[in-house]
């Protein structure tokens, strides 16, 4: 018996959606005073603390004007363009520039590793864009929250071997 397909997430309540948007403006500033702060802290102290690089990244959290079209609308196949759309340009940057993508699977062999968070394929679920991917395996990883929701899709290649 197969398993059934894990499905899109539910659709986001839009006042929810529209406080995020327009609550967000407020809240950038306050967020870049508090990188420029961490990092101020980090340089001066030089303590050892290397925060994430992703602490410093806005755009985690930033709601930008087409995706917000785009949850509002909340249209499958609108859904399905942009998540494809995503995944194809994070895979072209990784066969693009292999070394900046490159890890080590279990057995220790290099392979290309590129991670695409679920804010980019909320829409299709997590076994859409894994077909998305094809030729890549792909590993659907959770947010660690107590109830469970797809986190980010890890996925990974072969390198090919130099001289082959």
């Amino acid at each position: 018996m197969t398993a059934p397909p894990r499905l899109a997430a539910p659709r986001r309540n839009r006042p929810g959606l529209l406080a995020q948007f327009v609550l967000q403006w407020f809240w950038l500033p306050v967020w870049a005073a508090v990188a420029l702060a961490l990092g101020l802290l980090v340089a001066l102290a030089s303590a050892g603390f290397n925060p994430p690089l992703a602490w410093l990244n806005p755009w985690r959290a930033v709601l930008t004007w087409p995706r917000f079209r785009l949850e509002w609308a909340g249209d499958p196949a609108r859904w399905d363009a942009y998540a494809t759309e995503r995944i194809r340009a994070r895979i072209a940057d990784a066969e693009r520039r292999p070394a900046a993508h490159r890890a080590h699977g279990a057995d220790g062999a290099a392979v290309l590793a590129v991670t695409v968070p679920a804010r980019l394929f909320r829409g299709v679920g997590p076994d859409r864009a894994a077909a998305v991917a094809e030729g890549w395996t792909a590993e659907v990883r959770g947010t660690g929250r107590d109830r469970w929701s797809p986190g980010a899709l890890s996925l990974r290649r072969p390198l090919p071997q130099p001289g082959r």
